[in-house]
């Protein structure tokens, strides 16, 4: 009867085991090993600087960003600073952070997955056990000699308006984007000091790059422009009428390949009048080729426009409006803008199309001034998308 009973206790008791075992056990331990962490360091592929997790446990594959952003954390030097930006991916069992902006050549990034943030984030038991890994990973400075220079900074001209609204600075090779490029680059004065707070700082010091990363566009600060914002009347504008500035482009700028300038450079320019007067193409003299030629066709401009605007913002038609074929670029400091057809001219009747957000200096475009203030409904140019300039080839 002892033996039947303690039998039976030990069955109930197995039972009762097997039991807490199978409702519990996937709760106390991942089911994929620790994973293995590393980062992407081929420039010539993509997710480069990412960093990579893999295996994941396959129950922390629909976790989102805010949690994964908890578990697996970039770090460039130490722990003690702001994790990194980036987006995180899963495909299949790995899992991808890619930077938001390009990793700093120097620079050493610490990829830390934190298994016990993943046990909290899948509410699994407290009593499960941590696990973690990580890797270090300096993205190194290249060799060779510098060779990539600053080929020319717009406006090219020696005096701008007050209210200059932008600048470009075009370089000879493609560039790193990402390169803290407001600590290379500043505004002095007629004493040599730095002219605070003039540009614009993007969100996330964001910067501006055509798609070949071979000119960089910089804004004046519009807050400081605009008459009705703050700033304009705690800062007043950048620049001062009748002074000379200098815009500085430091050598320590890098290049695609990670090398720096082979040199510095100085744009040294005076400042005129402002400038609120919207540019208009009744002022514009066109020059016509002649038939069978494939002499350009020249317009010539009363004052420099904005250099990136006017070099994708005209158009030749026929008398069809069918495009016609061909190259175009401004030259003499913005003030001229030519067309050379790719076929000789033909006799008949064109156009030459203009956009109508083509801007001047100031950001005036042909609609509108760029600093209007708040009622004034005096100000007013085209109001179609664009206009037209007749012109005849005999």
């Amino acid at each position: 009867m002892f033996r039947s009973a303690a039998r039976v206790a030990f069955v109930w008791a197995t039972r009762a085991v097997l039991f807490l075992v199978t409702a519990c056990g996937t709760d106390q331990t991942p089911d994929s090993p620790n994973p293995r962490v590393s980062f992407q360091t081929d420039s010539a592929r993509p997710h480069f600087g990412a960093a990579i997790a893999t295996p994941v446990d396959s129950r922390a594959l629909d976790l989102d960003s805010a949690s994964w952003a908890t578990v697996f954390v970039v770090h460039a030097g130490d722990t003690t600073g702001l994790p990194m930006l980036g987006r995180y991916t899963v495909a299949n069992d790995t899992l991808w952070l890619d930077p938001a902006y390009p990793p700093v050549r120097g620079t050493t990034y610490m990829a830390r997955f934190d298994g016990g943030a993943l046990n909290r984030a899948l509410h699994l038991s407290a009593v499960a056990p941590t696990y973690g890994s990580n890797a270090l990973w300096t993205r190194e400075f290249p060799s060779g000699e510098p060779t990539t220079f600053v080929e020319s900074v717009y406006p090219t001209i020696d005096s701008v308006p007050m209210n200059l609204l932008r600048m470009y600075i075009q370089f000879s090779a493609p560039m790193t984007v990402g390169d803290e490029a407001e600590r290379h680059i500043r505004l002095l004065d007629e004493q040599g000091k730095t002219v605070d707070n003039a540009f614009l700082v993007a969100a996330g010091g964001q910067e501006l790059w055509d798609p070949a990363h071979t000119r960089m566009t910089i804004f004046f600060d519009p807050g400081r422009i605009k008459r009705d914002l703050k700033p304009h009347d705690v800062l007043g504008l950048p620049l001062r009428t009748g002074h000379t500035y200098s815009l500085v482009i430091d050598s320590t700028l890098h290049d695609s390949r990670g090398l720096v300038l082979a040199r510095g450079y100085a744009k040294r320019f005076k400042v005129g009048p402002i400038d609120r007067a919207m540019p208009t193409t009744n002022l514009w003299r066109v020059a016509s080729p002649n038939a069978g030629t494939r002499d350009s066709l020249i317009v010539d401009l009363p004052e420099s426009l904005d250099h990136a605007l006017l070099s994708r913002m005209l158009k030749v038609l026929d008398g069809k409006s069918n495009p016609v074929a061909g190259t175009s670029a401004p030259s003499r400091h913005d003030r001229r803008w030519a067309f050379a057809p790719a076929a000789p001219w033909q006799p008949g009747s064109y156009f030459i199309e203009v956009d109508t957000e083509l801007e001047d200096l100031a950001g005036n475009n042909l609609r509108h001034p760029f600093d209007v203030m708040p009622g004034d409904s005096s100000t007013r140019g085209a109001d179609r998308p664009s206009v037209r300039l007749s012109f005849t080839i005999k």
